[in-house]
């Protein structure tokens, strides 16, 4: 949920949104099969969680921001993290996350 709430072609000064709602899609595609791996016996979990998200999309960016990734990353806006992650591909490394 964290990534397709993030993931949105309504944000205002995307350049490529195709890329991004490729991306959405990649997101909601691993969420229903995480969702029909994990809880079986509840065949409408998947829908239901995709109905809360007009409700998620209305909480403002910095709160998700607060919410979902400030253990993650620390104070470094989700933002940086994102580009870094998109312009290195499959060879981006973590500096974010102090190693345990």
């Amino acid at each position: 949920l964290k990534a397709i709430v993030l993931f949105t072609s309504d944000a205002c000064g995307l350049s490529d949104v195709a890329h991004v709602e490729s991306l959405q899609e990649k997101s909601q595609c691993a969420l229903e099969e995480y969702v029909r791996s994990q809880y079986p016996n509840q065949p409408t979990r998947f829908g239901k969680l995709l109905l809360r998200l007009p409700s998620l999309r209305t909480v403002s960016s910095s709160v998700i921001e607060q919410l979902f990734f400030v253990r993650l990353v620390g104070k470094t806006p989700i933002e940086t993290l994102i580009r870094d992650m998109l312009l290195s591909g499959s060879s981006f490394n973590w500096p974010y996350m102090a190693i345990q």
